[in-house]
């Protein structure tokens, strides 16, 4: 989310500096038509900068929220990968695998 919204505020921004630089140059005659440079340059460093915060944020709040189990989501001790439950079977699992790769 964090990525689009900053590759809309850049869009956003390049098409208001274009309306400024043909405003500047007198290449279009039309004076309704760059009514919305100001606007779409604001708007674009709006959505460029909120871009950014999400980008910023986004790991943050992932860290803050506490770990979950890889298989069934469910809330384990930070640094855990899976709950009680899931850890026994996975290991079960990879010991099933040692053993029949011996045989």
């Amino acid at each position: 989310m964090g990525s689009t919204l900053r590759l809309l505020g850049l869009i956003a921004m390049a098409a208001g500096a274009w309306l400024l630089i043909a405003e500047e140059a007198s290449l279009m005659q039309s004076d309704e038509f760059f009514q919305f440079t100001g606007p779409l340059l604001i708007g674009g460093a709006v959505a460029f900068v909120g871009g950014l915060l999400l980008t910023v944020l986004s790991p943050v709040a992932r860290t803050m929220s506490g770990s979950r189990c890889a298989r069934c989501s469910a809330a384990v001790p930070r640094g855990q990968t899976y709950c009680a439950d899931h850890l026994r079977a996975t290991v079960q699992e990879y010991q099933d695998r040692l053993h029949s790769q011996r045989r």
